[in-house]
């Protein structure tokens, strides 16, 4: 993957890569989420952790995947690479005193409606997705997104938080069993990861086959916990059973919305 990465970053043109960062790579990340299917991100300079718009700065605007891989008209690194190598050096050209990073994800409509110095132009964003599809080397560096595609935007917003009533959801549609996730270890890098008293960190449901599948889609048991850092887990439907229940206890309304979306997104994305 390092050399891949290494071949793709220098592959468009210099006075492409120049204009694009000039705006914060907006018409870039609209395009590449276009062509993906993949989550746009944004970086914002906050002096507040609950700030209004007049107080966060945009910093930069990109793509990520549901992984920990970002691109970016720099290439495709890993989350820390790219805070390392991109976002930080850009700190100085947007703090004018205390604050930090502030990462959000949006869909491409409430893009267009944030405090951006650039907002996204449709002729950028052709010319954008031209020289992207001309790319091809930079393009097959992007690990396609797995069926089922509910939006990125969506699939993201029932990622943390909302996990246990999507895999409800998916039980009561298909019948398909809901396990929970209980990390056993942590990379070093994750060790902060917020779970629960027992390790629990997300909710599936699990195909015949042993496939698991969420929000984003199908895949293995394994590559869901590498998502969140996990090198150990355990799975089990109880600890399921029991997230459900404290969760309709604590917060009823929030849990049924929650329900009620999923559902909606799984009879209309999933086939």
């Amino acid at each position: 993957m390092g050399q891949a990465r290494n071949k793709q970053r220098a592959a468009f043109a210099v006075e492409l890569v120049e204009e694009w960062e000039n705006e914060d790579c907006v018409n870039f990340a609209v395009a590449l989420a276009r062509l993906t299917d993949w989550l746009l991100h944004v970086d914002w300079w906050s002096t507040s952790r609950t700030p209004r718009d007049d107080e966060i700065k945009p910093m930069r605007v990109y793509v990520a995947n549901s992984d920990d891989l970002v691109f970016d008209v720099r290439g495709v690194r890993t989350i820390f690479e790219f805070n390392e190598r991109i976002i930080m050096k850009a700190v100085p050209r947007v703090a004018t005193g205390p604050g930090g990073v502030l990462t959000r994800f949006y869909d491409e409509e409430r893009l267009a409606s944030l405090p951006l110095r650039f907002q996204p132009s449709e002729a950028k964003i052709a010319l954008a997705i031209e020289a992207i599809r001309a790319n091809q080397q930079f393009l097959s560096a992007i690990p396609p997104r797995t069926a089922p595609f509910i939006p990125a935007s969506e699939a993201a917003h029932f990622t943390f938080g909302r996990c246990a009533p999507f895999a409800e959801a998916m039980h009561q549609l298909t019948g398909l069993q809901p396990t929970a996730m209980l990390a056993k270890r942590f990379s070093q890098k994750f060790e902060g990861t917020e779970r629960g008293e027992n390790g629990y960190f997300h909710s599936v449901v699990i195909h015949p086959d042993g496939i698991a599948e969420d929000s984003w889609g199908r895949s293995s048991l394994t590559e869901i916990a590498a998502r969140f850092g996990v090198l150990e887990f355990a799975v089990s439907s109880e600890a399921q059973a029991q997230v459900v229940e404290r969760l309709r206890r604590n917060s009823g309304d929030r849990y049924e919305a929650a329900f009620d979306r999923a559902k909606q997104l799984i009879l209309a994305h999933r086939r």
